[in-house]
């Protein structure tokens, strides 16, 4: 008996059945796997363009003064946060990223590791920023003794924007000369009003008051408010503080561009907040309102270019000078700049 092929009869073996069947994936696969090829060409052509003309268009606003200060040592490969000493000339502290443990580290301008202190009762996150301020709540000096400075370490890092409360570690500045090499620390927590969101600059005002601007995941780039009064009482407590919305920044984020908020910082006299991206630093002076500050944007950004690879700190010197560190990139090492727009 005579059978005729499959193609002719209708009929097909289950064993040709899976032979066209892989046959048709495989070709699928690779038309697919084209297409997302052609896609990403795309997408990258148009980003390059995009970044080329933004850089173009900001060049008007370059810095007046970018001066390469220094490097950083390979422990400090991750710099994200950077504070200059209220007591110790010359002194600058900074810390990693996420992947360190609750390390704090004291560098000179130019880069050299002069110290490195362990912070106790502290756990390292997502360490994404730090700022000096004013020891309040259990850290408050004695009325008859000298003012001290606090640092703030703030580990309120959240890609995922999940988590439910971030923790920021406060510790009196130590002092270089002293023999002890671990700190003790004491801490506060919050959250959102909405929902978690993900941030990486926290400033720290003359008065105690805590500003905190989200990186720009959820879409904008917003202002948080922690009043110095809640965040004493929630170092002694333990309380849970919810943040107060305080603005959007203007700031319309844009990762193709660089355009995510990565750090900030208040000028010495509480008039400025410099909130830095990757390749700008955005400027906002204080105004009052109903008792609290507000940031309104003043004048235009200060363009950066190329300097760094990952620009993630910015620290004010004097009102008028700042201080930016970046991560390890592209084969060298961190970068310490000193800027004046």
């Amino acid at each position: 008996m005579c059978v005729e092929p499959y193609a002719r009869s209708g009929t097909v073996s289950v064993g040709d059945a899976v032979a066209v069947t892989l046959t048709t994936a495989r070709n699928l696969g690779i038309a697919v796997a084209l297409i997302a090829a052609a896609l990403l060409w795309v997408v990258s052509h148009r980003e390059e363009a995009a970044m080329e003309r933004y850089r173009e268009q900001e060049t008007r606003y370059a810095a007046k003064q970018l001066e390469l200060t220094g490097t950083l040592p390979p422990v400090l490969d991750e710099s994200s946060g950077l504070a200059v000493s209220g007591a110790q000339s010359g002194v600058y502290w900074t810390h990693n990223d996420s992947g360190d443990g609750p390390n704090l580290y004291a560098i000179d301008m130019a880069g050299k590791l002069l110290a490195t202190f362990k912070v106790d009762g502290a756990e390292a996150r997502d360490w994404e920023d730090m700022s000096a301020g004013p020891c309040i709540g259990d850290l408050a000096p004695a009325a008859a003794a000298a003012p001290t400075v606090c640092l703030y370490l703030a580990d309120i890092g959240d890609n995922d924007r999940q988590r439910p409360f971030l923790t920021v570690y406060v510790v009196v500045e130590p002092r270089l000369d002293e023999n002890a090499r671990t700190i003790a620390s004491r801490s506060f927590r919050y959250r959102y009003p909405d929902r978690p969101d993900n941030a990486e600059a926290f400033a720290v005002l003359p008065d105690g008051d805590v500003t905190i601007v989200s990186k720009g995941y959820s879409g904008t780039i917003a202002f948080y408010r922690l009043r110095r009064e809640a965040i004493a009482r929630a170092i002694s407590s333990g309380e849970l503080l919810t943040a107060e919305y305080a603005g959007d920044s203007g700031i319309r984020p844009n990762p193709g561009l660089g355009l995510l908020a990565t750090s900030a910082d208040v000028s010495p006299d509480g008039t400025t907040l410099a909130v830095r991206t990757y390749y700008e630093v955005f400027f906002y002076r204080a105004m009052k309102e109903h008792g609290s500050v507000v940031w309104s944007r003043s004048g235009t950004p200060c363009f950066l270019g190329e300097a760094e690879s990952q620009g993630e700190a910015i620290a004010y010197l004097d009102r008028d000078t700042l201080l930016l560190t970046s991560e390890r990139g592209r084969g060298s090492a961190g970068l310490i700049h000193r800027l004046r727009c």
